[in-house]
């Protein structure tokens, strides 16, 4: 399997989920144990749970050729050339493979947030950061915003431009 990392970047509305799926589809379908070398990221638990729906959905209605999944069967063909090296029966016995695999091993099913990706990161290597096994990271951004005012606050005096600048933004609020 290639080593390729691909970014995709677009606004609400324009197709990612499906663009993303297809991707990661067409992936199972070369090979129905990619889902194990495959990190698909996002940004929220939403959008996680959506992308997880759609793939297995997807995997599903393409191993029984249902009407639903006629437009990713379409783009896989035609975005990919599995249509050239793969027949429609290889297709839906990949698809299907690949979503047996997927159900039985679903932890190696990788499809998170940034956030919880970090943490698995931070849980696996908590030994070598010295680091209790147990350990999280929970963000309350708030709180993180006014530690690192006040910790940018204390460093300066009032001799620093920027002092004056944080000074003059208090007194006028």
């Amino acid at each position: 399997m290639k080593k390729n990392l691909t970014v995709y970047k677009a606004s609400a509305g324009s197709g990612k989920t499906f663009t993303l799926a297809v991707e990661y589809i067409k992936l199972l379908i070369e090979n129905p144990e990619n889902y194990k070398h495959i990190l698909a990221v996002t940004f929220t638990n939403k959008a996680t749970g959506e992308m997880k729906s759609r793939i297995l959905s997807q995997l599903f209605g393409i191993s029984r050729g249902l009407k639903a999944s006629e437009g990713y069967v379409k783009a896989l063909k035609d975005e990919s050339r599995l249509g050239n090296r793969f027949s429609d029966q290889t297709i839906k016995d990949n698809a299907s493979t690949a979503l047996t695999k997927i159900l039985h091993d679903y932890s190696n099913f990788n499809v998170t947030t940034i956030d919880a990706f970090f943490q698995k990161i931070m849980r696996n290597m908590a030994r070598e950061l010295g680091l209790p096994a147990n350990t999280s990271v929970d963000l309350d951004h708030n709180k993180i915003e006014t530690l690192a005012v006040d910790r940018i606050l204390d460093e300066m005096t009032p001799n620093d431009e920027e002092y004056n600048i944080v000074n003059g933004f208090v007194n006028e609020k």
